[in-house]
């Protein structure tokens, strides 16, 4: 089916291309086989978001996206307007919002581009957000979340006096009001489809085959790509405090992305704050680890190692999500020297590496295609 003649609008809080993270890299990807399947795709942000993380619209990618809105939380103090009085009023008496950003002033803009042009699908990015188009005129467009992830259980790790219930019930609440609830992880697809049936599909994350460079130099042993989010902090410290003195002293380590500003230095450590590519990187490193202790859904970073055909040794929490647990390609361990003699027999043994290696290419390909994901999202969008 060609979808030219459709119209998108599509929500995501920050900037889908600064591509800094796990959940932004998805959202950039899920936008650009979007726009493959032949759309119009206008895009919706946060204004608190873009400042907070130093976006930018300027680099959004105009091939993709037709019109680019960010949205005020709040209107200017300075004016004292009636419509500053009005929003304060209305903060008043707005029903207790764990969203904190999710203002009657910034519904009410994003109901003023509904109102301008008619959406025959409306995307929103988190359940949290649900009461942004809740109570709008959506003028029969057909809506849809992806979850990203199981929110409950991720608020639940930051903060375990959290009412479980409560929250499980708003979470599910507010996905069974969009027609379809995309999941990117199989613990969560069956979790959602157990109370919302056949509108909820799977769509794993994707990226393309980077297979190949097989005789490229291997500057590193190991490497670990990750943002400065709480759950990588704690997961890179226990790597390096735990498993690294198990490792012999010559190990070399890739470090990647903003984590870099919690990791220590160290004569094994290279740390790179930013790349414009992580191409090179991952062809130039023989392994990938994923030592995460908290954090719900699919990893990302280990979807893409995978992507080029690394072996991953992580811990249990690493292979969340997947639907084969055991021949993916990944050694998982929660203990520090079992996760480090894993790394070692990797390194020593070639024919045990191979095979790894051999099996995450072939679970790659099986689960996480980029043929495979625009076929899901097209028959998504085909209801």
């Amino acid at each position: 089916m060609n979808f030219s003649n459709k119209n998108l609008l599509f929500f995501f809080p920050e900037s889908p291309f600064s591509k800094r993270a796990g959940n932004v890299l998805r959202t950039y990807t899920n936008l650009k086989q979007l726009k493959s399947l032949g759309l119009n795709i206008d895009l919706v942000g946060v204004e608190d978001y873009y400042n907070s993380f130093g976006d930018t619209t300027e680099g959004i990618d105009s091939e993709i996206i037709n019109e680019v809105f960010v949205l005020k939380t709040k209107p200017p103090k300075k004016k004292l307007t009636s419509e500053y009085w009005k929003y304060k009023i209305q903060k008043k008496f707005e029903k207790e919002n764990s969203n904190q950003y999710l203002t009657a002033y910034l519904k009410n803009n994003f109901g003023a581009i509904l109102d301008k042009k008619k959406y025959d699908y409306i995307f929103i990015n988190y359940e949290f957000w649900t009461d942004l188009i809740r109570d709008q005129d959506l003028k029969g467009a057909k809506t849809i979340v992806d979850t990203h992830d199981w929110i409950t259980l991720n608020e639940f790790y930051n903060n375990k006096n959290l009412d479980l219930g409560k929250r499980f019930g708003e979470e599910i609440n507010n996905l069974s009001f969009y027609d379809k609830v995309v999941t990117i992880s199989q613990d969560e697809y069956f979790i959602f489809k157990s109370f919302l049936g056949g509108k909820v599909i799977n769509i794993p994350p994707s990226f393309p085959e980077n297979f190949g460079n097989e005789n490229s130099e291997k500057k590193y042993d190991l490497i670990f790509v990750g943002s400065d989010n709480p759950f990588n902090v704690l997961s890179i410290n226990w790597f390096i405090e735990k498993v690294l003195p198990f490792l012999p002293k010559e190990i070399k380590i890739c470090i990647i992305g903003r984590i870099c500003k919690h990791v220590p230095d160290h004569e094994s450590i290279e740390k790179v704050f930013f790349a414009d590519s992580l191409e090179i990187y991952y062809h130039a490193s023989k392994i990938a680890i994923c030592p995460m202790l908290k954090g719900t859904g699919i990893k990302i970073k280990v979807v893409e190692a995978m992507s080029f055909g690394l072996p991953i040794v992580g811990t249990e929490k690493a292979v969340d999500g997947f639907a084969d647990k055991k021949n993916n390609g990944c050694r998982v361990s929660d203990d520090e020297k079992v996760f480090a003699d894993i790394i070692k027999n990797l390194l020593n043994n070639s024919s045990d590496y191979e095979k790894q290696k051999q099996e995450a290419i072939h679970f790659f390909r099986n689960n996480f295609s980029e043929k495979k994901s625009v076929e899901l999202w097209e028959k998504t969008l085909n209801f």
